[in-house]
């Protein structure tokens, strides 16, 4: 079988991770002023629309799926929380874990939150054809997974416990 041949690097300007954090930040730039009148940023949102299409989540999980550190996820919930946006209660299966669900005033804010995304998703994608946008987002979910296997591997030759990322 005939071994992967790497690409050359390209110039920064070119790479996908840099290309992805130019996305993010235009993302940021596009987000930060809306949020500002509902009190909210980015991050937040994304926790508030996640709510919206979900219903209750446990904390873990929504580490897992916003892939940041759990004390990141902890310190704005409780910002969330403070603004009345969101309630904590213990989950009734597991009393170790915690189940986060939206207020009413939460569901009107992420409500607003998803409008917004909604613009930017139908901005990004509108010169796509279907199978174009499907043939993206498997790409990207291929990159998601080839990093995090290429994280679990660093994570082994440092030595360091190989689990979900930021997880404790």
């Amino acid at each position: 079988m005939k071994k992967k041949q790497r690409s050359a690097l390209p110039a920064i300007n070119d790479r996908i991770s840099f290309l992805m954090h130019r996305i993010d930040a235009q993302l940021a730039a596009i987000c930060t002023p809306h949020f500002r009148h509902l009190d909210v940023v980015l991050h937040q949102s994304r926790m508030l629309v996640i709510l919206l299409e979900g219903g209750p989540v446990r904390v873990v999980d929504l580490v897992q799926r916003m892939v940041l550190p759990q004390s990141t996820i902890s310190h704005q919930l409780r910002e969330l929380e403070k603004r009345e946006l969101i309630t904590r209660k213990s989950d009734k299966l597991d009393s170790r874990a915690t189940i986060i669900q939206l207020t009413s005033k939460g569901r009107r804010t992420a409500e607003q939150c998803n409008s917004l995304s909604t613009e930017i998703y139908q901005t990004m994608v509108e010169s796509l054809s279907k199978a174009e946008i499907e043939r993206l987002r498997a790409q990207l979910r291929d990159i998601f997974d080839r990093l995090e296997q290429f994280r679990r591997r660093k994570a082994t030759e440092r030595g360091a416990r190989v689990g979900r990322p930021y997880s404790s």
